[in-house]
């Protein structure tokens, strides 16, 4: 989703992004590495790679195994 196609100047720049190390298991003195530990996801993706499956969160290969299941199926 563009959210400057959808929202227009308010969305221009705007995307979410996934922590590929969840915030709980990085003490308080990590600098986050933009480039290395942040990947921008849609807001749905977003949502879902937050959800447990058997007790996890999946990554996002995980998540798009899923996906690709799901469309292609």
């Amino acid at each position: 989703m563009n959210f400057f196609d959808v929202y227009g100047e308010i969305g221009e720049g705007f995307i979410h992004v996934h922590h590929l190390t969840p915030i709980h298991q990085i003490g308080k003195e990590y600098k986050v590495n933009y480039k290395e530990d942040l990947a921008p996801v849609c807001p749905n993706c977003h949502a879902m790679l937050h959800r447990k499956i058997n007790g996890n969160e999946p990554t996002i290969s995980e998540l798009k195994e899923i996906m690709n299941k799901k469309y292609i199926a």
